[in-house]
């Protein structure tokens, strides 16, 4: 109980000293960009995958780091640092990464994986969850000026919002802005925007953690992996990305693969491998012998004619 108590004695000093209130905020509103249309005249499409890994976290079975398959991504270093401070993680792989990912998955009883896959239009946002509903969440993060936020949150559910750009320099390659996300309270029917007008749709109260947004570059056959700490539950690391359940603390990271769509073609999801094998080449059968024909029998004279 006095745990308790000092965490919200913690979180409510946080939320003074931001000049933060608890009251619900004004709902989210979808932001439609005008898409950067090609010659062709089609609004660019994105195939984007996502794979959901949970882990176990616990000292008498302990897993291997998955975060040491990783390079560090192309995020500039300051905002790097206000991830780390913040307890969250981006890392970059490839192959190599992925067939790693995938032992770990299949070879151990203490992580379990869930795909999909889903196509996106160029600059209208989308949500990956970051693991199950909480019935009372509570986050500290420092800001961009290193100042310390704080809220209390109910029925919440933790969320990346993303959203996915073409890079002029590289045909082949995927910008994604990514932002934390937090959903909280109960659905309402509210207004939003679409690409036809507006209608009206089921929506929670959301809080953005808008000084975390950061744009990942995403080259060809790259994975992004989106993650965080155990060092604390209240950072948004600790909050956003780790559940209890029962005694054990399992722990959610977000791998995705986007990649720009091709007309016609549906995104292949619902299972690992994280990365699609590349197609090999048609092989050609071995070559066939003519059959050796069969050795003809002996002549022989006909019956009933006497021999020469």
């Amino acid at each position: 109980m006095r745990k308790v108590l000092t965490i919200g004695a913690v979180v409510l000093a946080a939320m003074a000293a931001a000049g933060c209130e608890n009251s619900s905020s004004a709902p989210r509103q979808g932001v439609t960009l005008r898409p950067t249309i090609p010659e062709g005249g089609a609004t660019p499409k994105f195939n984007v995958r996502v794979v959901l890994l949970r882990h176990r976290v616990r000292p008498d079975a302990p897993v291997e780091d998955i975060w040491r398959l990783l390079g560090t991504t192309n995020v500039p270093h300051e905002k790097r640092a206000l991830w780390e401070a913040n307890d969250l993680r981006l890392g970059d792989g490839a192959h190599l990464a992925a067939d790693r990912l995938n032992e770990l998955v299949t070879g151990t009883s203490d992580r379990s994986a869930h795909a999909s896959a889903l196509q996106v239009i160029e600059n209208m946002d989308f949500a990956v969850a970051a693991g199950g509903e909480h019935d009372q969440m509570e986050v500290l993060w420092t800001d961009a000026a290193g100042r310390l936020n704080g809220r209390q949150f109910t029925r919440a559910l933790a969320q990346i919002r993303a959203v996915c750009r073409g890079d002029p320099q590289e045909p082949g390659a995927v910008r994604l802005a990514l932002v934390p996300e937090v959903l909280y309270g109960p659905e309402e029917l509210r207004w939003v925007r679409t690409e036809t007008g507006a209608v009206q749709r089921l929506l929670r109260a959301s809080c953005m953690l808008s000084d975390l947004a950061a744009e990942v570059r995403l080259g060809p056959g790259r994975i992004l992996v989106i993650g965080g700490r155990h060092t604390s539950e209240l950072s948004p690391g600790g909050a956003l990305f780790m559940e209890r359940r029962g005694p054990d603390k399992w722990t959610q990271t977000i791998i995705l693969t986007a990649e720009r769509a091709r007309p016609g073609e549906v995104p292949e999801g619902g299972k690992v491998p994280f990365l699609r094998p590349p197609k090999a080449p048609p092989t050609k059968g071995p070559a066939t012998k003519p059959p050796i024909p069969a050795p003809k029998a002996p002549a022989t004279n006909a019956p009933g004619k006497p021999g020469g």
